[in-house]
């Protein structure tokens, strides 16, 4: 008897739809609407309203900035800057200027800004910048020495020259990853690219004019910048946007501005609404016009999906708002976005149960590979996608693209299972630890251990590290001031219980001291670093 094949684990998302902005500039200006209110920053106490025409207008002063001292079409704009207008007015000046904007990541905290301006000469050194736009508070003359290039802290009141129109090829964005490597990537997106995957994250929600969006995203990462930002630009609906400080210290405020706005659209990593749904005391309004709400970034847990619905619902949440999503820089942002008209069962393996991201969002394909080619549905392999937003390449990196890309396909790096027409992200192919001949994702671990201690930034690293007698398998967990017992063996029975795994060492640090990437991950492989001594010690 001859059993059919199994059915390949591939899919792909629905026709993009060419209605809509050609370009991201012919949003910013289109006339209809263009002088009604459409950004809105600043602090409660302090909001700060501007209209499309007006951050044009902005966008054309840093433009002649930019130009006058010897930006050309072509070249990189490095962005240093907080998340408000003068962002968005610079971003969009590049862009004028027929130049890539290069988003460099703007810390939480201003202390010790010499020590920050230090921190970016690796980002320098890959992007070869020939400008960059900041603020007036750091020192600008040590800034430019590391840049190799002008620094600007003002737009131009006047200057010759007018506004380009980009190519749909040329390089609008070069998007530095986040992933855990010592050498920074920066993912080189085209015009046509940044276009194709806001038009699709746009048909995917159904967004439109009715719409409302919150976010405190930073404009710095893919996930700020082109869903928070771009695509209510494309879609035509206001955006009231924060900074990330204000949400982390004061979770609460986000939430209320929700209610305040009638927010319908934001977009956050999977600890930021497990904070809220911890953090968040009163609303003061009702969230009954919220209906999209996505998790990504990081590893999406039922936990956290379960506990902020249930947390916001008496606050009239609907039901289905926190939904799964599946994204990565390299293919601009947007692979998948879970629709609850679409119910799907969580994925158990490892140990885990695993949210649907859903299915691919409109103009992208996906499959999961082995080592023998496409796997079968159910089976677990590598995630590869491709689409018209996949980034052209990591800028002057002619491995690294070689790598990633091949045949047309990003691979991606993460790991995932095809079943019932949704994909399931479940985790890095390269992080597994193995532990007496069981495989097990790093995050699962810490999840665990945050959990026991309260870490409600899931501010935990595990990782391997030789021993005499075989791989010691390691747990570093930041332990809250304010928690009360033994956070050693609170770790390992929480663990041992979840998952069955027991740690060969655990390490208590103090908030904030673990290694992390500028969008908040964890550097698994610098803490094992940082902290070698101790658990060899």
């Amino acid at each position: 008897m001859h059993l059919p094949p199994p059915e390949p684990a591939e899919l792909q998302g629905l026709p993009l739809d060419p209605r809509g902005p050609s370009t991201l500039l012919a949003a910013l200006c289109t006339p209809a609407g263009e002088a009604e209110p459409w950004l809105t920053t600043g602090p409660a106490t302090a909001l700060r309203i501007w209209s499309r025409a007006e951050l044009h207008a902005q966008a054309r002063r840093w433009r002649r900035a930019l130009v006058g001292v010897g930006v050309r079409p072509g070249d990189r704009v490095a962005l240093w800057l907080p998340n408000d207008e003068r962002f968005v007015a610079a971003f969009f000046g590049a862009h004028l200027a027929g130049a890539a904007a290069v988003p460099l990541s703007w810390p939480v905290s201003l202390v010790d800004g010499a020590r920050k301006v230090d921190a970016l000469r690796p980002l320098f050194d890959v992007a070869a910048v020939s400008a960059v736009v900041t603020d007036a508070m750091f020192d600008t003359a040590a800034l430019g020495a590391a840049a190799g290039a002008p620094v600007l802290t003002e737009p131009a009141a006047s200057g010759a020259g007018g506004d380009v129109d980009p190519a749909a090829e040329a390089v609008a964005l070069v998007q530095f990853t986040s992933g855990s490597l010592g050498r920074p990537r920066g993912a080189e997106i085209t015009q046509r690219a940044l276009t194709t995957c806001v038009r699709s994250m746009v048909q995917a929600m159904s967004l439109g004019p009715a719409d409302r969006g919150v976010s405190w995203l930073p404009l710095f990462h893919d996930m700020g910048l082109v869903g928070g930002l771009l695509c209510p630009l494309w879609a035509g609906f206001p955006l009231h946007l924060m900074t990330p400080g204000e949400f982390l210290l004061h979770p609460e405020r986000w939430v209320r501005r929700f209610a305040e706005v009638g927010g319908t659209v934001a977009a956050a990593p999977d600890f930021a609404w497990r904070l809220a749904s911890r953090r968040v005391r009163s609303v003061g309004g009702s969230l009954s016009a919220w209906r999209i709400g996505l998790d990504g970034a990081e590893p999406v847990h039922r936990g956290t999906l379960d506990g902020f619905q249930a947390r916001f619902a008496p606050d009239g949440l609907p039901a289905g708002v926190v939904r799964p999503a599946y994204g990565l820089a390299e293919n601009t942002l947007a692979v998948a976005i879970y629709d609850p008209a679409r119910p799907a069962e969580d994925h158990v393996g490892h140990l885990r149960r695993v949210p649907s991201c859903g299915a691919p969002v409109p103009g992208v394909e996906v499959r999961v590979t082995g080592e023998g080619g496409v796997v079968g549905v159910g089976e677990e392999g590598a995630i590869e996608v491709r689409s018209g937003s996949l980034m052209r390449g990591y800028f002057r990196d002619e491995a690294e693209t070689a790598a990633a890309l091949v045949g047309g396909w990003l691979r991606t790096g993460d790991l995932g299972v095809v079943s019932g027409g949704q994909l399931y992200v479940t985790g890095r192919a390269k992080e597994l630890l193995i532990q007496n001949g069981s495989k097990f994702h790093p995050y699962d671990l810490e999840r665990a251990a945050a959990d026991a201690v309260d870490a409600a930034m899931a501010g935990a690293a595990a990782f391997s590290v030789p021993g005499e007698e075989g791989e010691r398998l390691v747990l570093a967990v930041e332990v809250p001031p304010a928690f009360d017992g033994d956070p050693v063996r609170r770790v390992r029975a929480a663990v041992l219980d979840a998952l069955g795994v027991r740690l060969d060492v655990v390490l208590p640090v103090a908030p904030g001291s673990l290694p992390r990437t500028t969008s908040g991950k964890v550097r698994r492989r610098d803490a094992a670093v940082a902290l070698a001594e101790h658990v060899h010690g």
